[in-house]
């Protein structure tokens, strides 16, 4: 149980931050309403990544599917980074 607790926390910050920063990517907004959207949108994001870990039956399966979503969204963000 900790082991998947420890997934959630951790992929959860990472695929939270990353989807934030997506959308304050690609939507043509100022600075202070990205800002404001992504500490609105990140923290429901990394909870219910938390919430998903305890769904799958091992610690394994929760890192594996959180890395799933982790990479293409992490990958997006670079690529619109670069392209900025």
């Amino acid at each position: 149980m900790w082991s998947r607790t420890f997934s959630g926390f951790i992929l959860g910050l990472f695929i939270s931050v990353s989807i934030a920063l997506n959308i304050n990517l690609l939507l043509p907004v100022a600075t202070d309403v990205a800002l404001l959207m992504g500490l609105l949108i990140a923290f429901p994001i990394w909870v219910s990544v938390q919430v998903w870990s305890y769904c799958f039956s091992s610690s394994k399966e929760a890192w594996l599917k959180g890395l799933m979503v982790l990479v293409p969204s992490a990958v997006l963000s670079i690529i619109l980074i670069v392209m900025r």
